[in-house]
């Protein structure tokens, strides 16, 4: 399953991501950032941590999604696979929500204004992890004629069901605290994901080979943690000085 959007879908989320009805920290769309706040883009600093996350063990197998009866829930090349727990054949973890937890002292960072985007395609969320910064505009698409629902499950933000009536339904919302917020589709059980949230954009989700890459950083110590969904969390402390490229690795076992 790849996690590109269709480039209709892409066109539809970036030309008309703000004249769609917003919720979840407002009426009409994200607070303004506060006085002050770093501006999204704006360098401070050039040093880099990036690293993998490992699985200790043989690589488990990606049991098949029994979907529904539901034909436009089915794949002509096969089931869809299980993106609980994805280990290469090098043994890196794909999915894994990496972000830094402290050293950043007392900035204020302004979100981005381009919205992250995840879609419904094939009865799947794509991507399944998607890491998003508070305030930050969130676009949900639908690629599938199904009617899907979208309903977030949150400890600190205010929770939301939205239904996503069929193809080229688009709504956006966005998450004012920093929290691991779950996904999911009551309409069809198997669809879930998992919007990461952080005040900061020093975060990043791992690829299909578990590598990740956090840029920008000023010159500090940090302590960086991994999150996955079944794995749970890894945490390093790690220097980094201007310029400096610091290679931190994370390794889980079941």
């Amino acid at each position: 399953m790849g996690s590109e959007l269709p480039v209709r879908a892409r066109v539809l989320v970036l030309a008309g991501a703000f004249a769609l009805t917003a919720c979840g920290g407002g009426s009409s769309g994200p607070p303004p950032p506060p006085a002050g706040a770093i501006p999204a883009g704006q360098a401070i600093g050039s040093a880099t941590v990036a690293g993998r996350a490992l699985f200790a063990g043989a690589p488990p197998a990606r049991r098949p999604i029994r979907m529904s009866g539901e034909a436009s829930c089915h794949r002509p090349e096969g089931p869809a696979l299980s993106e609980d727990l994805i280990v290469g054949p090098d043994g890196g973890v794909r999915n894994v929500y990496v972000h830094v937890v402290s050293g950043l002292g007392d900035r204020v960072f302004a979100p981005p204004v381009e919205p992250a985007v995840m879609d419904q395609q094939g009865c799947i969320f794509i991507p399944h992890v998607l890491a998003a910064q508070s305030n930050q505009v969130v676009v949900f698409t639908n690629s599938d004629p199904a009617a899907h629902n979208v309903h977030s499950v949150a400890r600190r933000n205010r929770p939301f069901n939205i239904s996503m009536s069929g193809k080229g339904r688009a709504v956006r919302r966005f998450f004012t605290e920093p929290e691991v917020v779950k996904i999911r589709c009551d309409i069809h059980a198997w669809m879930g994901a998992f919007i990461p949230v952080d005040g900061h954009p020093f975060q990043a989700v791992t690829g299909e080979d578990g590598s990740f890459r956090l840029t920008g950083l000023p010159a500090g110590e940090y302590d960086v943690e991994a999150w996955h969904e079944t794995l749970g969390t890894a945490r390093r402390t790690v220097s980094v000085a201007e310029g400096e490229s610091r290679q931190v690795d994370f390794t889980f076992a079941r």
